[in-house]
């Protein structure tokens, strides 16, 4: 029964282990934020070439081009898809840098709790970004007198959706980062007394 029950048990730290496949997850994860960037700034570009010719631009590669963006849509679109992405990559890499410590068997450096704390601030700020941008984009465009075809949700409205759930990592993260700095606080003292 023994040689099955260790079949089954799936090792989380070391080579070949789940910390391995959750290394690679983030990396995917790291290059399809940076192409998804890149998409939304190229979509950005061709949109205000596109307005400020007129609503149409001829290429020889893409053909004709109509575009009736919305300012709202356009700035939208542009800014909070590059926080997001951003964001994203920001905690992909400090992931990255969690999962090759949990790879190498030494999981308890003084930098993971770094990485733990960094990974928190990003959630916390692409949270506060998700309620205040689009609103302060709206007013923006309302303060400088442009139309936009789109109603937005205010801030009010926005703090009434919070995300507990992202909150609640947010928390469970400061405090994993606690621990890790305990963790290797503690190994050093053992280290000392050896």
């Amino acid at each position: 029964m023994s040689g099955i029950e260790d079949t089954l048990k799936l090792r989380a730290i070391g080579r070949g282990s789940l910390s391995s496949v959750l290394k690679v997850l983030v990396d995917i994860f790291w290059i399809t934020a940076c192409a998804a960037l890149g998409f939304i700034w190229i979509i950005t570009i061709l949109s205000i070439i596109t307005m400020l010719s007129g609503g149409m631009v001829e290429n020889s590669i893409l053909g004709k081009i109509s575009l009736h963006a919305d300012p709202f849509r356009l700035t939208s679109l542009a800014l909070v898809g590059s926080i997001l992405c951003i964001g994203v990559m920001s905690i992909a890499s400090n992931l990255r840098g969690v999962f090759e410590t949990l790879v190498e068997g030494d999981p308890f450096v003084p930098e993971n709790a770094k990485r733990f704390k960094k990974i928190a601030l990003i959630l916390a700020f692409l949270e506060l970004a998700r309620i205040f941008v689009n609103p302060l984009i709206a007013f923006i465009i309302n303060m400088l007198g442009v139309e936009t075809q789109l109603e937005t949700v205010g801030i009010a409205q926005r703090l009434m959706m919070t995300d507990f759930i992202t909150w609640g990592a947010v928390l469970v993260l400061v405090v994993l980062s606690q621990v890790f700095d305990e963790g290797a606080r503690l190994r050093e003292d053992q280290k000392m007394t050896i």
